[in-house]
């Protein structure tokens, strides 16, 4: 997956920040119904591969999914321009007002706040007792609907969902919905990327343009008898002939050191290799980089792979 140049260019365009996030849109077809323009764009897919996709990253740890949206939407049309309409359950008007009722404790009437109103003070309607202090003699119970048209105090409305785009009416459950995900850049993942990921991707790339076939991570044996690690492999031939090349990764805090140096010259040497690239990030150490100079060692900053004189640029 992260050998597809497309997949890394898309990853590298977090990493570098030109992109924040992937951001998805609600776009119903027959095998998806989320969209991910910029992503899709980028990569030259359809909506169905780039989702998938981006969930493979998810779960590779190369991403994070976080929650953008919950959309709602009619089951017939895929419309979101739904309206929730709430009626009165007795005669099915529409005509509801909100209202806060009381309720008093000692005889149990139950009425909208304003029944309750006599001049500056709180009354019970029905046994014009005062109520003074709530919680003690009477208690709020909060928001009720007052019907219109048949006057019914109604606790709980029927709510429909009403489709203006076809005009078809649903149960409250009835309608579809999608909960959508922006992707973003794992940070933990963010150096491993830079040192590693892209710019081994980037010289795979320069290479087998090249003409040669890559291995990476591949096992050794030289002509000592060791059996090495090497990081990249590339081999090219041309009748009898064979062109070796060992290409190791490195990485440090501030400056990868002479060891690293050492130790690749030493595998390269020992696997016959005519040629040999060092890969640092961020950049070598000035002792190291005498001692590439001494062995013959090309060496190129990961970060300058983007440069137009760096081998993946050529």
């Amino acid at each position: 997956m992260l050998s597809d140049p497309k997949v890394l260019r898309l990853l590298e365009l977090l990493v570098e920040r030109k992109v924040s996030a992937l951001e998805p849109a609600f776009a119903p077809r027959r095998d998806t119904w989320v969209s991910y323009p910029f992503a899709e764009a980028e990569l030259g897919a359809d909506p169905a591969y780039v989702t998938q996709l981006l969930e493979d990253l998810h779960r590779l740890g190369y991403l994070d999914r976080q929650f953008a949206e919950r959309v709602v939407f009619c089951p017939a049309c895929n419309s979101q321009d739904l309206k929730l309409v709430a009626s009165c359950p007795k005669c099915g008007s529409q005509h509801l007002t909100r209202l806060t009722v009381l309720r008093h404790k000692n005889c149990g009437y139950l009425a909208p706040e304003s029944e309750f109103q006599r001049g500056g003070e709180r009354v019970c309607p029905k046994c014009r007792v005062e109520l003074a202090l709530v919680g003690a003699d009477y208690e709020r119970l909060g928001g009720r609907h007052r019907c219109a048209s048949c006057g019914e105090l109604v606790e709980a409305p029927v709510e429909r969902w009403h489709c203006r785009a076809c005009r078809r009416a649903y149960d409250k459950g009835d309608v579809r919905e999608q909960v959508m995900y922006s992707y973003l850049l794992n940070k933990a993942q963010l150096a491993r990327l830079r040192a590693e990921r892209i710019p081994k991707a980037r010289v795979r790339e320069f290479l087998t343009r090249e003409g040669y076939e890559v291995q990476e991570s591949v096992r050794q044996v030289g002509r000592s008898g060791a059996e090495h690690e090497v990081d990249m492999l590339a081999v090219k031939r041309t009748g009898p002939l064979e062109h070796r090349v060992v290409v190791g990764f490195a990485s440090g805090e501030e400056a990868v050191d002479s060891e690293e140096v050492v130790k690749l010259y030493a595998k390269a040497y020992d696997v016959n290799a005519q040629d040999t690239i060092l890969v640092a990030s961020p950049r070598l150490s000035a002792e190291a980089g005498q001692f590439a100079a001494h062995y013959h060692i090309r060496v190129y900053n990961a970060e300058d792979l983007d440069r137009p004189d760096s081998p993946a640029a050529r």
